[in-house]
């Protein structure tokens, strides 16, 4: 008996996964990460605005927000780099790295998002000439470390804000901790156990990855659900392109469209429902989003009703900067 012939389609794409370049380099990484640093700014500037002088309340309320704003990008981008540095190793991180070390060696007060004393300054009294002189004279000829002294001044300020914005978080509700509690607790009706995922840009990808092994036994990884993703997404452009907008909030343009779905090919940019529904059509699976406040989301499945949904869980702020996903694991399952 003649054996069976692969299927051309299924190698052609097969070859082109394995063909396919890394999704990020640490140095795109990196990059990212610097512009993460400075829209952080940009808002961290745009809140300084809102607090007008001599209002204590809204300055105590920015400053809690700043921090943990800072605090938050601070946890995701090492998370993110620490997830890299795993899968790659660390031989190509050196690089850069006097160059990090001498930059932060340099004092800025901009560097602090916001700092009580420069919202309310109190210029210190000028000492008169011959005092100052006296003073320079009587220094033993000794040269300051200025730059010490800058590393100083800036470690002390930071500590101040951040032992301030705690004082303030003291009092303020922990959403997360709400949000964990009600997604377990909706885990535990459905039967499943929330199974965390490496939070690196890729968790929707990872978490899916996760359900297709643990209810197909289909292993399969990021690079290759990114890109299956895209060029679904890429074939039916008419399904997706009314739902997205660019950074204008207009809704995108064909060119806008083939660079959304370049980069989530070939960068670790955030997926959302559009990558799920993607998703689920590409593998013929429904797609259950859980999440707190609202009702499962249930994707696809009035096309695919006699199979198993893939379940992922949606948490809005786990890490406060945008999207997580987790993978939801069947109790029942062996399939480890």
């Amino acid at each position: 008996m003649d054996q069976e012939q692969a299927n051309p389609d299924t190698t052609q794409k097969q070859e082109e996964v394995a063909t396919a370049v890394l999704i990020e380099t640490l140095e795109e990484l990196r990059t990212r990460h610097k512009k993460e640093q400075r829209d952080l700014t940009a808002k961290v500037t745009a809140l300084k605005k809102t607090a007008t002088k001599g209002d204590k309340k809204k300055k105590k309320e920015v400053l809690a927000e700043v921090a943990q704003l800072e605090h938050v990008l601070n946890q995701q981008q090492g998370s993110e780099e620490k997830a890299w540095l795993a899968e790659h190793g660390s031989s190509t991180a050196s690089g850069g790295a006097q160059e990090e070390e001498e930059e932060e060696d340099d004092f800025d007060p901009n560097d602090i998002p916001i700092d009580h004393l420069t919202m309310d300054p109190t210029p210190a009294p000028k000492q008169p000439k011959q005092q100052q002189q006296q003073q320079q004279s009587s220094g033993g000829g000794k040269k300051p470390n200025r730059q010490k002294a800058r590393k100083d001044r800036k470690a002390q300020a930071l500590k101040d804000l951040q032992d301030e914005a705690e004082k303030e978080a003291a009092g303020q509700v922990n959403m997360n901790e709400v949000e964990r509690k009600a997604i377990e607790e909706l885990a535990t009706v459905m039967n499943v156990t929330v199974k965390d995922v490496t939070a690196d840009g890729h968790c929707l990808y990872n978490a899916i990855a996760d359900q297709l092994s643990q209810h197909y036994q289909t292993e399969t990884d990021v690079k290759a659900l990114r890109h299956e993703t895209a060029e679904y997404m890429k074939g039916h452009s008419d399904d997706f392109l009314p739902f997205l907008t660019n950074k204008h909030g207009d809704m995108m343009s064909p060119e806008d469209f083939n660079e959304y779905c370049k980069d989530l090919e070939s960068t670790a940019v955030w997926g959302g429902q559009p990558e799920l529904l993607a998703l689920s059509r590409v593998h013929k699976v429904p797609i259950w989003v859980v999440q707190m406040g609202s009702p499962t989301v249930k994707l696809s499945e009035d096309v695919y009703s006699s199979k198993t949904p893939l379940m992922v869980s949606y948490h809005r702020h786990m890490y406060g900067l945008g999207e997580h996903y987790n993978s939801l694991r069947p109790n029942n399952n062996k399939h480890v």
